[in-house]
């Protein structure tokens, strides 16, 4: 449903089928479609949220929206997104205080800094963070490509990958006569 155009929007399918943010798939594809639609928790996080269509999808996201927000340095941004990734509750409880008065001192509303803060909670406990999802993109990429192009080649590594793994050697030749049927070969 993505369709993408580009490498980031593979990076982007690879970073939204995570638990965290994969329930705001469908949002994420509305606002995408309706860019009109897209609201941001706060202005100021426009450029970190700009290129997910309003939605944190990144856990380089979480820690911006921190360091902007609540003034928390890179280290504590880490901290906040390592506690919530382990499910650390008074580590996180915390720094829920800290985010929440950083950024009522920097001028957030309290009910701004409490919603994003449910956000960045709710991102980082599962989110993956952007340079895994672009090498994952990267090497679907040339999977395909290999795939659409070099079908045997392809077809061939992968077996000679598989030797002694019954069920994932019946799925690539089942995968191979398939191209075979479409005359792709």
């Amino acid at each position: 449903n993505i369709q993408p155009e580009n490498l980031n929007d593979v990076a982007l399918a690879f970073a939204l089928y995570r638990p965290g943010p994969m329930n705001n798939i469908d949002l994420f594809l509305e606002l995408r479609n309706h860019p009109e639609k897209i609201t941001y928790p706060h202005p100021d996080l426009k450029p970190v949220l700009e290129e997910t269509s309003g939605v944190m999808i990144y856990q380089e996201q979480t820690m911006s929206v921190s360091r902007i927000m609540a003034g928390l340095s890179p280290s504590e941004a880490d901290t906040l997104r390592r506690a919530i990734s382990k499910k650390k509750t008074d580590q996180i409880s915390s720094l829920r205080t800290r985010f929440i008065e950083g950024a009522m001192s920097r001028h957030y509303s309290r009910l701004v800094a409490q919603e994003t803060f449910d956000l960045i909670e709710k991102f980082a406990s599962y989110g993956f963070n952007k340079s895994h999802s672009v090498v994952y993109a990267l090497v679907a990429y040339q999977m395909a490509y290999l795939k659409a192009y070099y079908p045997l080649a392809f077809y061939r590594a992968l077996l000679n990958n598989s030797l002694g793994k019954t069920d994932t050697t019946q799925r690539y030749i089942k995968g191979l006569k398939k191209l075979n049927t479409s005359s792709r070969i």
